[in-house]
Order: structure tokens, then C-alpha cells, then sequence
């Protein structure tokens, strides 16, 4: 039986490290799709869209060694507490890389947007936070540190108003219709970016589940699209 359960946690130990590495992909995958996005650059945008094949690929081994845990095992409570943050912080990376996929997409359809505008500089500002804010939901999740975890919800404040500051961006084409057209274009790309780091923040959220037992949603966050966070806090 000792053998049975030394195995069970270099399992689980490797399904997390499959964890870390899917989000290391993920953050390369951000870190490309923003170079796309401001150099206009096709060949990197297809390369993005042929790297989440690595994504899903992480996200479906992680899955499936969870799976084999809980139907061949019987996991005691603290077991079951990482097996079920691992699993949802999984399907938040694999929404993420498809968010950067979907931004590769719109390089690659060559949507137009004004030359030098000042959105594609908050974009990039944006992009460069919401990879900061994934560099921290990894770590937290790595080192069970709840006091970097609950960080996260702060940082998204400061990517919310980036989002709403391309509105204010958007006003100064509106005396240019043509213009007013493609800078709306980069508004679609702002609202990805949002997204990403809202997946940051329900990641954060389950170190705080790991470290405490309670499910909760952090205060500030607002992420309602999730849909696989409760929306209670409750101790298991």
C-alpha cells in the first residue's frame, strides 16, 4: 500500500508539474501573439495558432493523469483539494492559450487598424501586465503563496482601466469614419487581453482554495464568464 501512495503523489506531483508547463507555453504563446499584433507579422501569427496544438496537448495529458488518479486511487481531503485546483487552474490555461490564438487570428485575417495608434501601445502595456499576472498565479500556485495570489485581483484593476481606456481612445477617430472602422477592430483585442487576465485572477483564486479549503472569489474580481468557479465560499 506504502508503494501504491508513493506512486499516487509522483503523479500528482507530475501532474502539476505538467501544469507549470502548460502556462510556461501559454506565456510564450502571449509574449508571440503580441509581437504579431504590433510588427503586423503573419508568419509569427501562424506560428502562434500551430503552437497551441502544445497547449491542448499539456491540457489533455494533465486532464487525463487526474482522471486515472481519482478512478484508480482514493484520495484523502488535501489530495482532493490539489487534484481539483490543478484541474480547473488546467482549463484556465487552455483558455488562455486559445485567447492568444484567437488575437493570432486577427493579425493573420489582417484586420486593419490605424498605423501608429496609440491603442496598439496599450495593448502592448496591457499584454505585458496580463503576462506579469500569469508570472504570478504560476509562482503562487508553485510556492502555495496566498498573500502574491491575492495580488492578482489589484493588478486586473490596472488592465480593466487600460480596457475602458481604449474607448476613450477609440472617441479620437470618430470625425473619421474609414479611421473610426479599424480602431474598433483593436477595441475586439483589448477585450481578449481583459479576458486573459481574468483567467490569471481565477487561478489565483484556486491557491487560495489549495491554501485554505474555502472557495471564494477574491474581492474586485469580476469574471463572470468563467463559469467554473462557485460563486459561493464554502469549506471542503
Amino acid at each position: 500500500m506504502g508503494v501504491v501512495r508513493i506512486n499516487f503523489h509522483e503523479e500528482l506531483e507530475t501532474a502539476e508539474g505538467g501544469l507549470m508547463s502548460e502556462g510556461t507555453q501559454v506565456r510564450r504563446q502571449l509574449h508571440a501573439v503580441l509581437d504579431a499584433l504590433e510588427r503586423r507579422d503573419p508568419v509569427l501569427a501562424k506560428q502562434v495558432i500551430a503552437d497551441d496544438d502544445r497547449v491542448d496537448d499539456a491540457h489533455i495529458a494533465t486532464e487525463s493523469r487526474l482522471m486515472s488518479l481519482l478512478a484508480l486511487q482514493a484520495p484523502v481531503a488535501t489530495d482532493l483539494r490539489l487534484i481539483r485546483a490543478i484541474m480547473h487552474s488546467n482549463l484556465h490555461l487552455e483558455r488562455m492559450g486559445d485567447l492568444c490564438v484567437n488575437m493570432a487570428k486577427f493579425v493573420l485575417n489582417e484586420q486593419a487598424y490605424p498605423p501608429d495608434s496609440p491603442m496598439v501601445i496599450r495593448l502592448r502595456e496591457m499584454g505585458v501586465r496580463a503576462g506579469e499576472m500569469l508570472d504570478i498565479a504560476l509562482t503562487s500556485f508553485a510556492s502555495r503563496d496566498l498573500d502574491a495570489a491575492e495580488t492578482l485581483p489589484i493588478k486586473d484593476n490596472a488592465i480593466d482601466r487600460l480596457n475602458r481606456g481604449m474607448l476613450d481612445d477609440l472617441k479620437g477617430y470618430v470625425d473619421d469614419e474609414e479611421s473610426f472602422t479599424l480602431a474598433t477592430n483593436l477595441v475586439l483585442v483589448s477585450r481578449y487581453l481583459e479576458r486573459f487576465a481574468d483567467h490569471a485572477v481565477d487561478i489565483g483564486e484556486q491557491v487560495s482554495y489549495l491554501v485554505t479549503g474555502v472557495l471564494r472569489e477574491f474581492e474586485d474580481a469580476s469574471h463572470p464568464e468563467s463559469g467554473i468557479d462557485d460563486a459561493d465560499s464554502r469549506e471542503l
